[in-house]
């Protein structure tokens, strides 16, 4: 059997060599690629570190860009280039890149290589031949420029430059440049960044106060190599603010007040900071409270709390007070004047200070919260010692009675208060003597002796009670006391040792046994009823004058002098209503004194009692019903004159336009306008023209022959008065006075002599009520000032006495 020719050597060599260039170069290429992708990615991590602080991912994804080039890309290029091109044909293909024809005259040569010639049925001598000839066409051919897009030159240059520029950074900046490889080839570590200018770390979140302008400092740290001139802060979203550098190589940024979270750039240099930013509340005060130790003598169980609400305490001297105050955060730390003080999350705690007499102590708090953030500005107490203050206290009386028996109850309602405690309150009493007790208690020796004094208590306090109140009582009687004049009060201590209780006003009480009570009040009840005369001459006066005013004529009462003098009489029965009622009121009291006395007989009391009830219906309801009569007299207006009827004044009865009466006024029958009281039409004042219209006919009948001569002739004639308008009423018939009896006033002719002569009447009628009242209260004091008669004599004898004994000790 016959084999297949083999290759010409020189053509198997030429074939193997080209085989191999390709490979190299190909392999040549990848691993420059790879070179310059792994320095192109470690250049950019250099290159963005110089302008930022580049995120972890960034260096994460620039490392495994860089990787992936000689990972994947030396695999691809060994499989593609040298595992598929291991074989002479595979390398004739190739050949075809560059030489088309020579490279299909090789492919087929080592195919006819490789066929066996049973199979095919070829010549063995052509196919030598042509080996033969395809050898000599590539004898002389250069196959190391045939290898397809080689591009191995450019890629070596890349990566030697490349790899040129990392030579000169580590070079250069050899720190920065080992930094950079670091945090490129671990991206995941905390590498920090190196920079050329280097500051202090910022606090991450930076906590500002809220809503209030805040500077940022940034301080250059003592290795910076770079020290810029500028800084610039920046809020997104809102201007850059650029600062000049201090004289201490730090900046200070100001910014405007924020009022939510938001990012915050800082930039020096090369150095790239981002900060969150929260803007927060400042930690103020919530409350204030001292805690006193009050000192041993005040005896407190407990240590008073006070909730301060000012800048300022008054404390008790010898006292020790401790703070507490209220943060509306947590606290991080506080002082007291520079003292660090205790702390219990966000309350501030104090050691007990001692406050002594003297001057005034400020306390000054700093504190700084959880966050960072400060008070606005420091707290200061003023301190200022007080003493213990004397206890206020209050004694009232229900009555203001002086005169009481020895067997009264007398009441106080006493109210003390003190700054910190009431022990007892009480009432105490003393004598005072009168010039007659000096000369009636002077003994044979000629001494006088001490006043009689007393007291008691009449409540306890508590060391911790402020407030005490309390009624107390003195009887005469059942204190032992003689009857004599006593001067009152009340009396409260506190708890400081050595003090004079504080005393009360002073209550004078004159203290009578039964019998020189009823004296008393007999002459008291004297005084009275002479007071009570004078207040009936006094209304008797008033009477005299009214009764002068109703003489006069309507046109003299419409006078402007003579209303006025009504008007008055109106107010001085209104001030003597005021005074009966006064007298009455005192009156009920000397009755009530009379009543606590047996010396007094019942039934004389309750006839004086039903008596004063009298006078007080005439001074509540009948002398003000009299003043407002003469009220209505002096505010009536004034009638119109009646006009004359044939020139001669109608001095008849009954024509003069009065009003006329049927018991106090009868029925009337009017026509047209409204006339005023008493038929009396309404002045015009713009005209003075008598009316024009007739009389209204009235009817009167008079009775006159009753009357003496003598009388009639003696009383003058009535002024002539011009007919005015009468009133159309029922007849009224008058009968004349008795003879010998005093003419009464003529009918009234006008609405103010109609409520005047009501008023006189009314007061007549009073008067009367008065006297009997008057008479009857006198029969009654005779009868009490008969029955003390003993007593009144026994009393001036022993005033005789008393006199008798000064006289013989002062002479003898």
């Amino acid at each position: 059997m016959n084999g297949s020719p083999e290759l010409p050597r020189a053509l198997s060599i030429k074939l193997a060599d080209f085989r191999r260039r390709v490979w190299i170069v190909k392999l040549a290429e990848g691993l420059f690629a790879s070179l310059f992708g792994l320095a192109v990615s470690y250049l950019i991590v250099l290159g963005l570190d110089r302008l930022m602080e580049t995120p972890t991912a960034i260096r994460l994804g620039l490392l495994v860009a860089g990787m992936a080039v000689p990972g994947l890309g030396l695999p691809l290029k060994w499989h593609r280039w040298v595992w598929r091109q291991r074989r002479l044909e595979d390398a004739a293909k190739l050949l075809r890149w560059k030489f088309p024809r020579l490279g299909d005259q090789l492919l087929g040569i080592v195919e006819l290589a490789r066929e066996e010639s049973r199979v095919t049925g070829r010549s063995e001598r052509l196919v030598e031949a042509a080996m033969a000839q395809a050898d000599e066409a590539v004898k002389e051919q250069d196959l190391s420029h045939a290898v397809p897009a080689a591009r191995h030159h450019r890629w070596g240059w890349l990566a030697a430059t490349s790899l040129a520029l990392i030579v000169t950074a580590f070079f250069l900046i050899h720190e920065a440049a080992g930094n950079a490889l670091a945090r490129w080839l671990m991206p995941w570590s905390d590498t920090e960044r190196f920079t050329f200018a280097r500051v202090d770390p910022l606090p991450d979140p930076l906590i500002v106060p809220l809503a209030e302008p805040f500077t940022v400092p940034v301080h250059l740290a003592p290795d910076s190599r770079w020290e810029p001139s500028k800084a610039k802060g920046r809020i997104p979203g809102q201007p850059s603010i650029l600062t000049a550098r201090n004289s201490d190589n730090s900046f200070a940024i100001p910014f405007p007040p924020q009022t939510k979270d938001t990012p915050l750039n800082i930039k020096v240099g090369d150095v790239r900071e981002t900060v969150q930013l929260q803007p927060r509340p400042r930690p103020e005060l919530a409350g204030l409270k001292l805690r006193l130790t009050l000192p041993d003598y005040l005896k407190y169980e407990r240590e008073p709390v006070i909730d301060l609400r000012g800048g300022s305490a008054r404390v008790l001297q010898g006292a020790q007070v401790a703070f507490e105050a209220q943060i509306t955060r947590a606290l991080a730390e506080a002082t007291m004047d520079g003292n660090s003080v205790r702390l219990e999350g966000a309350r501030l705690l104090t050691e007990p200070i001692p406050i002594a007499a003297g001057e005034d102590r400020e306390v000054t708090f700093h504190w700084k919260d959880e966050l960072g953030l400060r008070a606005l500005a420091p707290l200061n107490i003023q301190i200022t010692p007080v003493s213990d203050e004397a206890p206020k206290l209050v004694a009232r009386r229900d009555s203001l009675e002086q005169v009481v028996l020895d067997s009264e109850v007398v009441y106080f309602d006493l109210s003390a208060s003190d700054d910190f405690g009431i022990r007892q309150i009480g009432l105490q009493w003393q004598g005072v003597q009168t010039e007659t007790e000096d000369n009636s208690n002077v003994e044979t020796e000629g001494e006088v002796p001490p006043p009689i004094h007393g007291r008691k208590i009449t409540a306890a306090g508590a060391p911790e009670k402020r407030e005490l109140s309390a009624r107390a009582t003195f009887c005469a009687t059942r204190e032992g006391v003689a009857p004599q004049t006593l001067e009152l009060s009340a009396w409260a201590e506190d708890y400081l040792e050595g003090r004079d209780p504080t005393q009360s006003a002073r209550f004078i009480l004159h203290v009578l046994d039964k019998t020189d009570h009823a004296l008393w009040v007999t002459s008291q009840l004297g005084k009275w009823l002479d007071a009570a005369k004078e207040t009936y001459e006094r209304e008797q006066q008033l009477h005299q004058t009214n009764k002068e005013l109703r003489a006069l004529s309507a046109e003299a009462l419409d006078q402007p002098e003579n209303r006025r003098r009504v008007a008055q009489q109106a107010r001085a029965e209104t001030a003597n209503g005021e005074r009966l009622s006064s007298l009455n009121q005192a009156g009920r009291k000397l009755v009530e004194h009379a009543t606590k006395n047996p010396e007094f007989d019942a039934e004389r009391l309750e006839s004086w009692a039903t008596l004063l009830q009298s006078l007080q219906d005439i001074a509540a309801n009948r002398m003000p019903s009299v003043a407002d009569l003469l009220k209505a007299s002096a505010n009536a207006k004034a009638d119109a004159p009646s006009s004359p009827s044939n020139g001669k004044p109608n001095d008849k009865p009954g024509t003069s336009g009065e009003v006329a009466k049927a018991g106090k006024s009868g029925p009337q029958i009017k026509e047209g306008e409204t006339s005023p009281p008493g038929g009396a039409a309404p002045k015009k004042p713009d005209s003075e023209e008598p009316s024009d219209a007739p009389p209204v006919p009235s009817m009167s009948l008079t009775e006159s022959t009753m009357n003496p001569p003598e009388d009639q002739e003696s009383q003058e004639p009535a002024e002539s008065k011009p007919p005015g308008k009468g009133s159309f009423g029922l007849p009224t018939n008058s009968l004349a006075a008795a003879p010998g009896a005093e003419p009464g006033p003529p009918p009234p002719a006008s609405s103010a002599q109609e409520a005047l002569d009501d008023g006189v009447n009314e007061q007549r009628d009073l008067l009367a009520e008065f006297a009997k009242v008057s008479d009857q209260l006198s029969e009654i004091l005779a009868s009490l000032e008969a029955s003390t008669f003993v007593k009144r004599l026994k009393a001036a004898s022993r005033e005789q006495l008393t006199l008798a004994t000064g006289m013989r000790t002062q002479t003898l």
